[in-house]
C-alpha cells in the first residue's frame, strides 16, 4: 500500500485516516522514524515487531530469532557509540 502526504510549512505531516485505522494508531501514539537505504521507515511504538514479520521480504540468511535480533541491535549500537571517525572533537560523546 502507498499513501501520499504533504509536508506543511511547519514541517508537519498528517497520516491519512485509512492508514491510521489500518495500523490502529490513536492520538498520542508515538512513531519511530528510521532511514533505511535512503527511505523513511516509520514504525508505531505500539506495534509488536513479531506482527511485522515478512514486511520487508525474506531474510537473506533465513528467519531471525529474537536473541539474534537483540545481538545485532547491541552490536550496531555499540559500533555507533565507539565510532568516532565523524566526531569533531575526538573522545567527546555527543
Amino acid at each position: 500500500m502507498q499513501w501520499e502526504m504533504t509536508i506543511s510549512a511547519k514541517g508537519q505531516v498528517t497520516i491519512p485516516k485509512d492508514m491510521r485505522e489500518l495500523l490502529g494508531l490513536r492520538p498520542g501514539d508515538q512513531l519511530i522514524c528510521s532511514m533505511i537505504d535512503g527511505q523513511i521507515v516509520m514504525t508505531p511504538k505500539n506495534v509488536d515487531f513479531n506482527d511485522l514479520a515478512g514486511f520487508l521480504g525474506r531474510a537473506p540468511n533465513g528467519p531471525a530469532t529474537l536473541e539474534g535480533i537483540d545481538q545485532s541491535v547491541l552490536k550496531a549500537a555499540g559500533a555507533n557509540v565507539t565510532d568516532v571517525k565523524d566526531d569533531t572533537v575526538p573522545g567527546v560523546a555527543a
